[in-house]
């Protein structure tokens, strides 16, 4: 966008918090397939599962939820299936027909939300593999924790598709790097001013930022296991990924592996496999 090359972090937070969520034609196809509904609780979760397809669906959906709600309640509705049912699904139906479609040809935003939506997936699974975690609140904050980069995608492609040539160029061996130096600011940064403009729930917050604490260490973990994926399934750090998994979750790496969603079973033996090669300690000089 021309007139713009100057701005950080904090002035494309400003800008992109007025600006509205598209959400993906394939949503409001889901949505005619769900208005048959059956009973309310069952259209809760299957509106929740729709979320989960969407981030920028669940953006949406969790703003219009906290602006209409007390902020005492607000900041309670973390979850998918929380923000179904503090709107109730006519209301949620209405938000999904009117909202804007974001354009099929936008394959990095596509991308985007697709590493997203396995990202909280992700989490939604490892989550259930501790007794004392919400999964719900971990598939949230996984979902979300690109905001600030799908907004840009949505509004503004040319910025994230600098920095994913940045990072394609071998200039920058990660991703946060690569945005810092092609565009001057971290795409978390934008994210983390988003969520303050919009009052959300101070928790996804949290999370998204990433602290010390055991969900706040899985939900980004869910995240940068979804990227690493994508990248296949000999991506190097993998190993480091799922070995960390087990020790946040308590749960063995098979078990951690087998829960990994939409994953086919060749690809999970290959991920077992990969975890029995043994590491090569470093030589002596």
């Amino acid at each position: 966008m021309a007139g713009q090359s100057w701005w950080g972090a904090t002035q494309w937070a400003a800008y992109l918090a007025h600006q509205e969520q598209p959400i993906k034609g394939a949503s409001k196809l889901a949505l005619s397939d769900l208005a048959s509904g059956a009973d309310e609780t069952l259209s809760g979760h299957a509106y929740a599962a729709l979320m989960l397809e969407d981030p920028m669906l669940a953006l949406r959906l969790l703003k219009t939820a906290n602006q209409r709600l007390p902020r005492r309640m607000a900041r309670d509705i973390t979850t998918p299936l929380g923000v179904v049912l503090a709107l109730g699904t006519q209301a949620l139906r209405e938000q999904i027909a009117g909202a804007p479609e974001v354009a099929a040809e936008n394959t990095g935003f596509m991308a985007c939300e697709a590493c997203s939506s396995f990202a909280a997936r992700i989490a939604y699974a490892w989550g259930g593999l501790h007794h004392d975690l919400d999964s719900g609140e971990l598939a949230m904050a996984a979902l979300l924790a690109n905001a600030g980069e799908l907004e840009l995608w949505a509004i503004a492609p040319e910025l994230p598709q600098r920095a994913k040539d940045e990072l394609r160029s071998g200039r920058a061996s990660r991703s946060e790097a690569a945005q810092r130096q092609a565009c001057g600011f971290a795409f978390l940064d934008v994210t983390l001013l988003l969520i303050e403009a919009w009052n959300l729930p101070q928790l996804i917050r949290q999370l998204i930022r990433g602290d010390d604490g055991l969900r706040a260490r899985l939900a980004r973990l869910a995240v940068n296991t979804a990227r690493h994926l994508g990248n296949g399934g000999d991506d190097p750090a993998l190993p480091d990924d799922l070995r960390e998994a087990a020790k946040l979750t308590g749960a063995t790496v098979a078990q951690v592996v087998a829960a990994l969603p939409t994953i086919d079973a060749e690809m999970k033996n290959g991920l077992l496999r990969l975890l029995e090669t043994p590491v090569t300690p470093p030589q002596s000089l």
